[in-house]
């Protein structure tokens, strides 16, 4: 049976958003996903450290 809760709990940014939007950040080991709000703030950090 499948959830049919439109939102979904993005851990990340303590917040409820819409299945629809969440992404997987890469990774190796762990999968996670967040909303596409947290996925950009994420990614953008992350090209910073490389830098």
């Amino acid at each position: 049976m499948a959830n049919l809760n439109p939102l979904k709990y993005c851990f990340h940014g303590q917040h409820s958003r819409p299945r629809a939007t969440f992404r997987t950040l890469p990774g190796i080991k762990h999968k996670r996903e967040v909303c596409a709000q947290c996925y950009e703030k994420i990614m953008t950090e992350r090209t910073k450290k490389k830098k």
